[in-house]
């Protein structure tokens, strides 16, 4: 089972500074802020120092708030973070290269490049703000449609290796020891979509989003 914290709409979840070993401000997550707008998620990690565009960061996402998804340790980018069975979504980040987002979906036991339907992503570096800045685009108006409300989410930050720990998760997890061995989540974060329909009207949307599935 997941442990949740409520973050209400447009609130920043913030991580102690300096609670990691490996000595990379990059890879130091200070904040993470969740809003939305009705259609659109804004999602925006601010690290201590962005200093270099070698770090990868990663997002878990679970839209239903159970164990159903994928099995612990398991993520498309192979790295070694526990304590996160239930994920339904994955979201990997990267700098450089001129940067770009993953995002894949886990159905069917695996897996799934681009299978998150209309819901996708843009990015921006804001380098002066250490801070990488995410849209997702018709990521309420799709989740609400498959008779979502919300979701739980746990962000961590990596290196560009298989088998890399997470150097830091969101929230007091305590130091990840370096990047020998692996990593645990022991909490996830709750945020709720800003705007939810009627009860009536959000019983209809999962029964929509159940049919739309089928026909996937």
């Amino acid at each position: 089972m997941l442990s949740c914290a409520a973050v209400a709409a447009g609130d920043v979840v913030v991580d102690p500074t300096g609670d990691i070993a490996t000595g990379n401000p990059n890879l130091d997550l200070t904040a993470v802020s969740i809003t939305d707008d009705g259609t659109d998620v804004f999602l925006s990690i601010t690290v201590d120092n962005l200093d270099g565009d070698w770090g990868k960061y990663m997002l878990f996402l679970d839209f239903d708030g159970d164990a159903v998804g994928s099995g612990d340790n398991d993520n498309p980018w192979g790295r070694n973070v526990s304590g996160l069975m239930g994920t339904d979504t994955f979201v990997g980040i990267w700098l450089d290269g001129g940067g770009g987002v993953d995002i894949q979906d886990y159905n069917a036991g695996g897996w799934w490049e681009g299978s998150s339907g209309s819901v996708w992503a843009s990015m921006s570096v804001d380098w002066a703000a250490n801070a990488i800045n995410l849209t997702f685009h018709n990521a309420v108006t799709g989740s609400i449609a498959d008779g979502y409300t919300g979701f739980d989410i746990e962000v961590a930050t990596t290196g560009g290796n298989w088998g890399d720990p997470a150097i830091d998760l969101l929230g007091e997890e305590g130091t990840q020891d370096g990047w020998g061995g692996g990593s645990h989540s022991t909490e996830q974060y709750h945020y709720t979509f800003s705007v939810v329909p009627a009860p009536s009207a959000l019983a209809l949307l999962a029964i929509a989003g159940v049919c739309r599935r089928r026909r996937r």
